[in-house]
Parts: C-alpha cells; sequence; structure tokens
C-alpha cells in the first residue's frame, strides 16, 4: 500500500438512526480501496460507522508527517463509494451547505470522534472536555498567538473554514511568496469525490521566515515544522496557499514565534 496502514480501531461503533439494524461492522473492499487511493502516502486509522436509511458512512483519520485530517466516505446501497467530506475538522458543518449533513449523522460523527478520544485517553479520562474533540490543533494554535493581539478569534480547525473566516474577517489579504511576519498562511485541503485527497494546513510566519504550525508528529504541538518557501512547495500546486495580515487592536508582537 506504498506505506499507508490501516489501524482497525478497537473500539467500533455504529450509530444506527433508520431501520436497519445490525449491519455488519466492517470496512468494504471497495471503501478501504477508496480511501487508500486517495492518499496511498497516508496513515490511515478507521473509525467507525454511521448507517442512515439507503446509505452508510465510515469515518477515517488520516495521518502525513506533520498533516492530520478527517475523511468521511458515503457508501449508497448498490452504488460506489465516494468521498463525502475531508478536511482537518469537519466542524462546523454548516459552513459548506454541499457537504451538509443531517442532524444524526452529524451526532453520530461527534460520537465517534468523541468515543475514540476517550479510548486513546484512558488514564486521563476523568479531566477529558465533554466537548467534541478536534483531530488537529491547526486553528487552535493560531487563536493562542493572535487573539491575544487583535481580538480576533478563528473558532475552527477546517482549513477551509479558516480561509472562509480570513477572507470574511477582519484580514488584509497579501501575496504568499511576500508575506510579512505574523501573517497567517493557509493552504486548504482539497479532494475529489473519488479521490485524491491534498490535506491542507495552517500556521503563522515568524519573523525568521519559518511557519509555525500544528504538527501531528508531536500530538499537534505548535512547533517550527516549516519554512515559508517550503511550505510554498509543499501545498501551492495541488491546496493553493493563501496568506492574511490580521489587523491587530494594538500594537505588539507576537510572543514565540
Amino acid at each position: 500500500m506504498n506505506g499507508s496502514f490501516f489501524v482497525l480501531y478497537p473500539l467500533l461503533w455504529t450509530f444506527i438512526c433508520s431501520d436497519a439494524v445490525g449491519r455488519p461492522i466492517t470496512i468494504p473492499s471497495a471503501v478501504s480501496a477508496l480511501v487508500q487511493r486517495a492518499d496511498p502516502q497516508a496513515n490511515v486509522e478507521y473509525c467507525g460507522s454511521v448507517s442512515t436509511n439507503r446509505v452508510d458512512y465510515y469515518l477515517f483519520l488520516l495521518t502525513r508527517t506533520e498533516l492530520t485530517g478527517v475523511v468521511l466516505v458515503r457508501y449508497p446501497t448498490g452504488k460506489a463509494p465516494s468521498v463525502a467530506d475531508a478536511d482537518t475538522s469537519l466542524f462546523p458543518f454548516s459552513g459548506f451547505p454541499q457537504h451538509s449533513f443531517a442532524q444524526p449523522l452529524q451526532e453520530g460523527i461527534e460520537e465517534l470522534l468523541t468515543r475514540r478520544h476517550l479510548e486513546k485517553n484512558r488514564p486521563a479520562r476523568q479531566g477529558i472536555s465533554h466537548q467534541v474533540p478536534e483531530i488537529s490543533a491547526v486553528g487552535r494554535d493560531i487563536d493562542h498567538v493572535v487573539y491575544p493581539i487583535s481580538g480576533f478569534r478563528l473558532g475552527s480547525d477546517s482549513t477551509r473554514e479558516i480561509l472562509r473566516l480570513l477572507r470574511t474577517g477582519p484580514a488584509l489579504s497579501v501575496d504568499p511568496k511576500n508575506a510579512p511576519p505574523g501573517s497567517i498562511i493557509v493552504s486548504p485541503t482539497q479532494f475529489y469525490n473519488d479521490g485524491p485527497i491534498f490535506l491542507g494546513h495552517a500556521g503563522i510566519l515568524g519573523s525568521d521566515g519559518s511557519i509555525y504550525s500544528a504538527d501531528a508528529r508531536y500530538g499537534g504541538a505548535r512547533t517550527k515544522n516549516f519554512t515559508l518557501s517550503s511550505w510554498l512547495r509543499r501545498f501551492s500546486g495541488t491546496n493553493g496557499t493563501y496568506a492574511f495580515v490580521i489587523r491587530a487592536r494594538f500594537s505588539g508582537n507576537a510572543r514565540g514565534l
């Protein structure tokens, strides 16, 4: 599989929101082949399935070096599976009408991610928040730096939502190749229904020309993991790269960059 592997998650769960009770909790070969083909270099973790009246949905996590994201595969009865959505976060669902899902399906996905998080963090279970856990922290890490300076908060870990918020918020678009220190750099996830999937990313440009962003290799911690030039080489041809300067409410430099 060219470096990919599936982790069959031990706590698999099916959210039944129709009369179709007792569907086998397995990964159909057509679904697994689609995910493998969509990103052959990624490590793939199966999180479980959500069954509706005539459609089964399969939730996967993809990890590829610094990047991590979520993939939802739609598999209608009697038809070929397709990628329904993919990004560093599927939340908020309402942000993209073309990918809007019925409420029971949304709740099922949230439950799958919550159960996975609880299983992964058993020793610290008592201190775990009841909020739906995110897979990537790209937006949260940017907020930790930007919000104290500007009062502007992204509030999302979805690269597509981050791009939308920057385009409509108190931000000025700049040329990524000449972006000044403190710029937010975002390359939104791109995918096709039958693959491939190009996971996106977002981070902040530091004064030394490095980009600081959440790194999947270190549990999502913010690290200096790209230069601007290496980011452009990595993402510009597949995802596109955008840069924004936030209008600060007072002068000051972002600490830690």
